[in-house]
């Protein structure tokens, strides 16, 4: 993943909150981008004439550690994220010279479950319903 450089400092992950409608948590990755449709137009001759674009379309996903999960499980309806509603989730970038970054991702979960490895710390990468993205707001 690239770094966004302003001031001639980078931001880097230590420089990141993430809240989940204004809660915060801690969340071991959070990844998020949008796409568009890029096409080109032919007409009877062989090279393209012009290009067109189309549909937007934005894809997220948020691994979250166990223990912060749970309690998420826990309030949800019937104990199943799948059924919540969907919710904002805030990523707000602060370097050292104070140059504020703030994204909001209206997401839902697409999939629930655990990850049981070997490793300490159990977390699990969530995959998101991304409805729509609000860069830098």
């Amino acid at each position: 993943m690239s770094r966004i450089i302003k001031n001639n400092k980078a931001y880097d992950s230590g420089d990141v909150d993430v809240f989940i409608e204004g809660v915060p948590l801690d969340v071991v990755e959070l990844s998020y981008g949008t796409d568009q449709e890029h096409q080109v137009n032919h007409t009877l001759h062989n090279d393209a004439t012009s290009w067109s674009m189309g549909k937007i379309t934005h894809t997220a996903t948020m691994t979250l550690m166990m223990h912060d999960i749970t309690p998420i499980e826990k309030a949800a309806p019937d104990g199943d994220i799948l059924k919540i509603k969907p919710f904002t989730v805030t990523a707000s970038f602060i370097n050292d010279y104070n140059v504020p970054v703030v994204d909001s991702i209206l997401v839902k979960f697409k999939n629930k479950g655990r990850e049981v490895t070997g490793d300490m710390g159990l977390n699990k990468q969530y995959e998101l319903f991304a409805i729509g993205i609000d860069y830098n707001n």
